[in-house]
């Protein structure tokens, strides 16, 4: 009886072992092979192997690098974050500090922390300004501080309450949008009929990886495993065989302003598709445009773009830094304007604006929509941007 039940708990042990290590390897499969985007996406390692100094390139590109998660203390290290306290009024204050498990915002009001949250996600990619985000659950929030990083300042979140700390603003899918690569998300019913979008956290693809722009690549990488010595791109979509409209619309999936939508996630938009077809895409029709995110429209406002075949890689390097020096982008416009003549200029003037045709004709302008309240005051720092309506100011 005893030698029985001895086997019997044998064979459990044995089967018990023989599941989990088939989970493990199912898994293990799944974490080498698969993409949480579904089967016909690669794994995103696997564009290394054969585009190597591509990949190391774009790891210092702002379209890489405009969201992160913190997944360790001193993710934060390198962003130049200092500790500080933001200031709304003698009772109610922010503190920014650094502890041993990362970066807290916490709340004081009376000099009593009654709230902290620790940043887990942060979206930017360093050039103008940070914000923060952390997780209440499984949703992901808007911290009240954001960071500015040419003014070395903390500030208060654009569009939040002015006299007091704010948690509260939730970021939800369209946010993630343009600024990552992947989420996957559920609408989970509320109190008062109200509905709360949830995420799932292991989903999410922080940055703009290559699959976001040049679409799935689950057969282009076999297909280029199994034939290595094939140089020709098989089943990828090739850039330079699209009309200058498709390539417009892949940038300007996320360059269009918050108000496009789509039936699906603009996860899902992909090289060949167009955005004009969708729901609220509102194209140029003579106003003026606010310079943050309505990058497509002011440019297709633009003479230049009208009389020519110029696209948003005639002048961007996408897979490299998209801020190269000015006389740079201005060698681009001189390929095209060689005999432009400045009456109205001096000889200084003139050999200056040879080297920069960008701060006249593409000047920086102040965001209607966005500011930055400073501590301690009710000043508003605005946010600036580069025009891309290319024209004679």
């Amino acid at each position: 009886m005893l030698k029985g039940q001895l086997n019997r708990k044998q064979l459990i042990a044995i089967l018990f072992l023989g599941v989990s290590l088939l989970i493990a390897i199912v898994q293990c499969t799944e974490q080498e092979s698969g993409d949480v985007r579904g089967k016909q996406y690669a794994n995103r390692t696997s564009c290394v192997q054969c585009h190597n100094d591509i990949a190391q390139n774009y790891l210092h590109n702002a379209h890489f690098n405009t969201s992160k998660e913190l997944h360790t203390p001193s993710a934060t290290d390198s962003m130049g974050l200092e500790e500080n306290v933001y200031v709304f009024n003698e009772k109610t204050k922010v503190g920014v500090e650094k502890r041993a498990d990362g970066l807290y915002q916490v709340a004081y009001v009376n000099g009593e922390n009654v709230k902290e949250e620790r940043t887990a996600m942060v979206f930017g990619a360093g050039k103008s300004a940070y914000t923060f985000a952390f997780w209440y659950g499984n949703r992901l929030m808007q911290m009240p501080l954001n960071y500015l990083v040419p003014e070395h300042e903390w500030v208060n979140s654009p569009g939040f309450p002015t006299e007091q700390i704010y948690f509260g603003r939730a970021i939800i899918t369209r946010c993630l949008e343009c600024h990552s690569s992947f989420v996957q998300s559920k609408i989970i019913a509320s109190a008062n009929f109200q509905q709360e979008e949830e995420f799932l956290k292991n989903s999410l693809i922080a940055g703009i990886d290559c699959q976001r722009c040049h679409g799935p690549a689950a057969e282009h990488v076999q297909f280029h495993q199994e034939h290595p010595n094939e140089k020709e791109a098989k089943y990828m979509v090739k850039y330079q065989e699209l009309s200058r409209s498709q390539k417009v619309d892949m940038c300007g999936v996320c360059h269009s302003g918050t108000n496009l939508k789509m039936l699906n996630s603009t996860f899902f938009f992909k090289p060949g598709d167009t955005i004009n077809n969708l729901p609220e895409y509102t194209s140029y029709t003579g106003e003026d445009p606010d310079v943050h995110g309505k990058q497509k429209q002011l440019l297709m406002a633009s003479k230049c773009y009208k009389l020519s075949n110029m696209d948003c890689g005639s002048c961007h390097q996408t897979h490299t830094n998209l801020s190269p020096d000015l006389a740079v982008y201005s060698q681009t416009c001189l390929q095209c304007h060689q005999k432009i003549k400045h009456p109205s200029l001096d000889e200084k003037a003139l050999h200056l604006a040879k080297d920069n045709c960008i701060d006249c004709h593409m000047p920086v302008k102040v965001s209607k929509s966005i500011g930055f309240q400073r501590s301690a005051s009710k000043e508003k720092i605005p946010y600036k941007q580069r025009t891309h309506r290319i024209a004679v100011y």
